[in-house]
Order: C-alpha cells, then structure tokens, then sequence
C-alpha cells in the first residue's frame, strides 16, 4: 500500500513539472475551451432547445405528437423538454424537429448555438406560412380544397397527425 501512495505521489509531480513547449503565435486568434466552458455551452444549447419545446407545446403540440412525427419515444421528447439532451444534428431526429419546429437544419442549428434568437427563428417560420398562403390566396376555396386532398393523400399517417395538429391549433388561435 505504502509503495502505491509512492508510486502515486512521484506520477503526481511528474505531472504538476510537466511543461508545453508551444510556438510563439503572432496576431492569431485562439478560442480556448476548457473543461468547465463546454458543458456550459452545451448547456446553453439544450436550454435553446428546451424554449423551442416550450413554443412548440404552446402552439398545440402535445409531448406525445412531437413524438410521434419526430419518430422517437416519449421519452426522448422528455429529457429534450428537461434540457438534458438533445439530438445530434446530422441525425433524422434533428432533422424531423427542424422540419416539425417550421426551419430546417440550418436554421435550427444557428438558433441552438446562439447565432439568430429564438423570435428571429420562429418569424422564419411564420414569413414561410405567409407566403403560402399569399400564394393560396388568388385560388378558389374549391380548388384550395381539392388541392389539400391530394396533397394529403401522399402523406404517411403520423404526417397527417400532424397536419391536424397544427389545423386544430391555426383555429384555436382565431377563436
């Protein structure tokens, strides 16, 4: 025992004289990440996410719809609601969040890292639904109409689900 705690204490101060022979670096910026700046800034990024879960449960979604059209458990939506993770961005799911949250992964990505605000991001989205809708506009409600259908017909079922969620929450805010 006493040989370890030797062995130990003689590894420590190897450690503690260890010293870095680094080049002179001239008007060069270096960002520097420890140990304690990235879990902040990873917390930072799932507290993004945890807002955006917020908007998006404002706007009608349930824990269990935003489930079912990102295509994960509940309780994956749960510890994205909690803040303690989030989906990789080159995944599916952070692509089917993007597309349920109205971004894409860009967008969705600046928003998370702080780039553009969460207002920012979600008036993307509400310019992109006004405009399709100014587009809809010089069409009859019969034609507007048949036009749905068909479009709903190609779509898989939890995309269905998901146009009525967001029908159902488009007139709960008119009324």
């Amino acid at each position: 025992m006493r040989e370890c705690l030797v062995q130990l204490q003689t590894e420590a101060e190897d450690i503690a004289s260890f010293t870095w022979n680094l080049p002179n670096i001239n008007n060069t910026k270096v960002k520097i990440v420890t140990a304690t700046s990235v879990p902040s800034l990873i917390q930072a990024r799932q507290n993004r996410l945890v807002q955006l879960m917020g908007q998006l449960l404002q706007d009608g979604w349930t824990q269990t719809s935003i489930a079912e059209f990102v295509g994960v458990e509940f309780s994956t939506v749960y510890r994205w609601l909690k803040g303690k993770t989030i989906p990789e961005q080159e995944s599916r799911n952070f692509q089917r969040l993007a597309k349920l949250s109205g971004g894409n992964p860009k967008t969705l990505q600046q928003y998370l890292d702080g780039e553009i605000t969460l207002s920012a991001y979600r008036q993307g989205v509400e310019n992109k639904l006004l405009a399709e809708i100014n587009n809809q506009s010089t069409s009859t409600n019969e034609k507007i109409k048949q036009e749905v259908i068909a479009k709903i017909r190609l779509l898989e079922p939890s995309e269905i689900a998901e146009v009525i969620s967001l029908t159902a929450a488009f007139l709960a805010k008119q009324a």
